[in-house]
């Protein structure tokens, strides 16, 4: 039975005793209290008539107060009846009519079903409609329904933990099954998966490390807790910085690798163009890109001036990039200490693993819990300075409200300015603003939640999937016999780093490069950009 039927119902039961409770008493006044004898079936119908809002009157009028009184109230329970009842029965069935339909169902196969939907699953879908990879979301509000239609998803409405509804998602023709919902409904969502197909691969995004094993248990094939592997990126990233023995260099295979350098105002290359460094001179190391403005620039010129606290992405061979990391570190004379704002998922995971590694870690946090050595808002100056941030070597930024957290950058960055800091976000719009602010790492979840999804569902080949930018191995047919400057590349804000052969690997790539078959693509860039070119290759 629909809502407005089941309303319906009610109403009709409500006025029916209304009324003949009214008759009732109205019948038992005009004989005791007003001494008439009138026929029951009368005083009924002057019930009727009252509630009706006809009100003929035929007994008008009263002599008693009582009598009177008992009207007054009848009268106003008209009002009650046309203004209040009607409209409880009627809006259900105006809402329904004029609002747009929800869709309940889909006809599709070989598609993936994703459960629930959240900025984490979001970058996943962008990776579906570029690589035009059929799907279906599953959530129960309507209103994100029809939010999620109007923005052009493919969408049903169902509660993701009911097999019911996984069935009108045709989950039995499915390739795979996404699980975004929230940590708690995780496990019932991936029973009711395996209620209609014991082999389908189910994939998990989860943000309490402690429940992976439980939903393992409950059929998932992968878990994936995309915070903890952020705060675990974010740890190694800050162990380079005050440790010189640890290198952040990633190896991309056969001697080649890529690292991330910041510049420091007493660095050797502060103040030099890219061309005035040396870099690349001997041809071995390729200057990927390189963040300014608070956005990632590809390929940048060789007359590209550095100045403080700017990021570069170098390629080369390993021993050369470990070799640039060490003439690149500075002396800066702070403690080496480590102040970590924020004490949840990652907060407290960053703090763990740089205290297991002996650093010094001061953790600021709103909450007095146990770990916290300082309660307070850290944008609050005289509570970052209470954390002793002005003789910290690196501040992490851990806070769940990005808005908050590009405040802290501001004011760190205003009471060390050579502080190295480094920002989780939970928006990837807001990660351009934390740069400006004066972030020197930037990590978002969103973009480490959709590259890890499209490495286990999409089988992406994304070599590196923790980094402030997406790096990938690429293949294409439709590159073959093409010069570099004839593709899509120089147009997208990506760098080609290398390509590899049957014979080797080539790094030394001019505008006149010709693609042969059976090429593979090293790529870096943002995920748009990334995503863009496979869209245009696809």
């Amino acid at each position: 039975m629909e809502r407005w039927q089941r309303r319906a119902v009610r109403t009709v039961a409500g006025v029916v005793v209304l009324a003949f409770l009214a008759s009732l008493a109205y019948h038992y006044l005009m004989v005791v209290v007003e001494g008439r004898s009138p026929r029951y079936l009368h005083s009924t119908q002057v019930v009727v008539e009252t509630l009706t809002g006809t009100g003929y009157g035929s007994d008008s009028p009263w002599e008693s107060t009582v009598g009177n009184l008992f009207v007054i109230a009848m009268d106003l329970s008209t009002f009650l009846i046309l203004f209040i009842v009607v409209p409880y029965v009627f809006q259900p069935v105006l809402e329904e009519a004029l609002s747009p339909a929800v869709p309940r169902e889909v006809e599709v196969t070989d598609h993936v079903v994703v459960c629930g939907y959240t900025s984490r699953g979001e970058r996943l879908v962008e990776e579906f409609e570029t690589r035009s990879v059929d799907y279906v979301v599953v959530v129960a509000n309507r209103d994100q329904v029809l939010e999620l239609q109007e923005a052009g998803i493919s969408v049903i409405q169902g509660d993701p933990t009911s097999a019911a509804a996984l069935e009108r998602a045709r989950v039995e023709e499915a390739a795979s099954v996404v699980v975004d919902t929230d940590d708690e409904h995780a496990a019932s969502a991936v029973l009711a998966v395996r209620e209609h197909d014991e082999w389908i691969q189910i994939v998990v995004l989860c943000t309490d490390l402690s429940l992976e094993q439980p939903i393992r248990y409950a059929g998932a094939d992968a878990v994936m807790t995309p915070r903890h592997l952020l705060a675990q990126r974010i740890a190694e990233r800050v162990q380079t910085e005050i440790n010189p023995r640890v290198s952040d260099v990633t190896s991309l295979g056969e001697d080649l690798a890529l690292v991330e350098v910041t510049i420091a105002e007493d660095s050797p290359f502060h103040g030099q163009t890219i061309g005035e460094t040396g870099l690349i001179e001997n041809g071995s190391v390729t200057v990927v890109g390189l963040w300014t403005d608070g956005e990632f620039v590809a390929s940048p010129a060789p007359d590209t001036p550095i100045d403080e606290q700017l990021t570069i992405l170098v390629a080369g061979p390993e021993s050369e990039l470990k070799d640039l990391e060490r003439r690149t570190r500075t002396e800066d004379g702070r403690d080496g200490s480590v102040v970590v704002a924020g004490y949840g998922e990652v907060g407290g995971t960053v703090s763990e693993r740089l205290r297991g590694s002996a650093v010094d870690c001061t953790v600021v946090d709103l909450e007095d819990d146990e770990g916290v050595d300082v309660v307070g808002n850290a944008t609050d100056e005289e509570v970052l300075r209470r954390a002793g941030i002005e003789a910290a070597s690196s501040f992490v930024i851990a806070i769940a409200d990005d808005a908050e957290a590009i405040l802290s950058v501001l004011v760190a960055r205003e009471l060390a300015p050579e502080l190295d800091i480094v920002v989780r976000m939970n928006d990837s719009a807001n990660e351009a603003k934390a740069r400006r602010a004066g972030a020197d790492y930037v990590l978002n979840l969103p973009d480490i939640s959709g590259r890890l999804l499209a490495l286990d569902v999409l089988r992406e080949e994304i070599i590196s999937y923790d980094r402030q930018l997406k790096i990938v191995r690429y293949e294409s047919d439709l590159l073959v016999g093409r010069e570099l400057r004839d593709t899509p590349l120089p147009e997208l804000n990506c760098t080609l780093i290398a390509v590899e052969r049957s014979d080797g690997v080539v790094t030394d790539i001019s505008p006149s490069f010709t693609f042969e078959r059976g090429d593979s693509l090293l790529l870096a860039g943002d995920d748009e950009a990334i995503d863009e070119l496979e869209s245009r290759l696809a």
